[in-house]
């Protein structure tokens, strides 16, 4: 129903479907007069049992539930690819913002090292929590999440990620990353450690290609890579990495990280099994330097997870400051699958963040210096698209077959979203409702429908 102002109601929710169509089996939902990407006109979406069994004008369904969206975009569910979770809301909550101000990404990992000693499983799993109810209520589905695994800290974060992950798995799906933070090699027993971790419970190997050393001093890049690979393929897990996260003033071809990390996927047959975050390293290249990498990059079918790294970057730059970003126009435009992600949420490293992927597409839109209508759009699929490319998520998208995680924005354009900020009117995880508002932030009347 509709009420004064036009807007959906809950009854919109709440309404039985009293269509009786002879021989047509009754569905759980039916979204009616979606607008959705891709398509010239206004859609239906019937879900059932979890799941979309149609699409298109006026589906014939009764259903249990039906919503009229009256032209509001449909999108299926944002994808975190890439969250800092266990260290997530450490911050004060009622003063948020850091409490000094910034020296160097060095200090800050210092104090990361001593806070995190204090840390318990109890405080990992409730600050983890709330962080997936918000991510849920900014209509993420699913989230690949950084979890400490050293010798220092043993498996307290992975046994408290897997508790939350069983918690709100009817909510956000969660996909546990194994994160070296002291590294893969400075400890003999770090190896079994991860080994351990995979059994409690970890999905996927982590990386970080600068965390070793060479008996020389030197970072250890190959021999790094080398062990999370093993370590990976011991247990059939996909590779997730960090790689290039500096901002040297150049930089040649064989001294990437992600050089090295394609040549090896490619030796070991691991083409689509790994992703790059970071690589703002690729900024710092000769454009001819940068395109050979960006080509080795898309050979090797790695992912590439474009960070807010402003924040930590070129913060002693007086002139010409650098924005500390990796080429994501130039890696979209060579063929590689780009997504993009919160990376850390009020923690020591970055104190702001909120969870929010249509939030983080207009920083990186400023960024990366995406304002086109296309690239707009094109931002919008990379937070969701290219998400699940990226985390090698299975019947991801708004087709029949494609799993019910769905997000109502309350814009008529993928570009409109972005610039609007707008609300999330619903979201659905496996067609249940996890989230509602009925807040509108932007009217839009029957003129606005004919614009599309």
């Amino acid at each position: 129903m509709l009420n004064n102002a036009g807007d959906i109601t809950y009854s919109d929710l709440i309404q039985t479907s009293r269509l009786h169509c002879i021989g047509v089996t009754m569905v759980d939902l039916v979204l009616r007069n979606c607008a959705v990407d891709g398509e010239p006109e206004l859609i239906d979406i019937a879900v059932d049992k979890g799941m979309i069994v149609n699409r298109g004008p006026s589906v014939p369904y009764p259903c249990r539930q039906a919503i009229d969206l009256k032209g509001r975009l449909l999108i299926p569910g944002f994808i975190e690819p890439h969250l800092h979770l266990d260290i997530a809301l450490m911050n004060e909550h009622d003063r948020p913002g850091r409490p000094a101000p910034f020296q160097s990404v060095l200090e800050l990992n210092d104090i990361l090292e001593r806070r995190r000693k204090d840390f318990t499983r109890q405080d990992i799993e409730q600050r983890a929590g709330r962080a997936l109810e918000m991510a849920s209520r900014h209509g993420v589905t699913a989230v690949r999440a950084q979890c400490h695994v050293d010798t220092e800290v043993g498996l307290k974060h992975v046994e408290a990620l897997q508790a939350v992950k069983e918690k709100y798995a009817g909510r956000v799906s969660l996909q546990i990353v194994g994160f070296p933070q002291q590294g893969l090699l400075r400890d003999p027993c770090t190896p079994d450690l991860f080994r351990e971790a995979f059994k409690c419970g970890v999905d996927v190997m982590g990386c970080v290609a600068n965390t070793d050393l060479t008996p020389e001093g030197r970072i250890n890049v190959a021999g790094h890579i080398d062990m999370a690979f093993k370590l990976a393929m011991e247990h059939d897990v996909d590779l997730d990495t960090h790689v290039d996260l500096t901002i040297p003033r150049s930089i040649g071809f064989d001294d990437f990280e992600a050089v090295y990390l394609a040549k090896k996927t490619l030796e070991v047959g691991y083409q689509g099994r790994v992703t790059a975050g970071h690589l703002c390293s690729l900024g710092s290249a000769e454009p001819d330097v940068a395109q050979r990498v960006i080509e080795l990059l898309n050979e090797a079918r790695i992912s590439v997870i474009s960070q807010p790294d402003m924040y930590r970057l070129a913060r002693q730059d007086d002139v010409h400051v650098r924005r500390g970003l990796t080429r994501v126009k130039e890696l979209l435009d060579g063929g590689v699958n780009v997504t993009l992600a919160s990376n850390n949420v009020r923690d020591v490293l970055r104190p702001v963040g909120n969870f929010n992927l249509l939030e983080e597409a207009l920083i990186l839109s400023y960024g990366a210096h995406m304002d086109s209508i296309d690239q707009l759009d094109t931002l919008m699929r990379m937070a969701t698209y290219g998400g699940a490319k990226a985390i090698g998520l299975e019947d991801y998208g708004l087709q029949p077959g494609c799993k019910a995680d769905m997000v109502v924005l309350d814009a008529p354009t993928l570009s409109a979203a972005i610039v609007g900020q707008v609300e999330k009117n619903y979201v659905f995880k496996g067609g249940c409702l996890m989230a509602a508002s009925h807040t509108i932030t932007e009217r839009f009347n029957k003129a606005s429908h004919n614009l599309r």
